[in-house]
């Protein structure tokens, strides 16, 4: 006995908003809760003192709370066009760049950095 259901695709929820932090399809265009565009996300990381969302043309630092447990609203955008001397630290996962003539270094869990270690040097050339 076969049901209709059967045959159907499980959808998958991987697409984090940045904005509100709920799980989106993956080829969903806008929020499904604050209706923002996801189109132009390139990558989405969630760390342990920030999360970091990456689109075609800006790095964008979202600042959470010593703990970790939610964001403090401060949200600091760095243009992809200014950002230069980028270094990916070994064996300590560090992610360093100069930006306004200041040397910025955010601390990254593993598995973030290799993301965008992937990513970054597409987006950047």
């Amino acid at each position: 006995m076969t049901f209709p259901d059967d045959s159907q695709e499980i959808v998958g929820f991987s697409l984090i908003c940045p904005e509100c932090g709920i799980a989106n399809p993956d080829d969903a265009e806008n929020c499904l809760v604050c209706d923002r565009d996801l189109t132009n996300i390139v990558l989405f990381l969630e760390d342990d003192f920030f999360d970091l969302e990456i689109t075609k043309n800006c790095l964008i630092e979202y600042r959470k709370t010593f703990w970790g447990t939610s964001r403090t609203g401060k949200v600091i955008k760095y243009p992809l066009s200014e950002i230069t001397n980028i270094e990916f630290g070994t064996p300590i996962t560090r992610f360093k760049f100069d930006f306004n003539g200041d040397r910025h270094v955010l601390p990254l869990r593993e598995e973030n950095m290799d993301s965008l270690k992937t990513i970054l040097p597409k987006i950047m050339d």
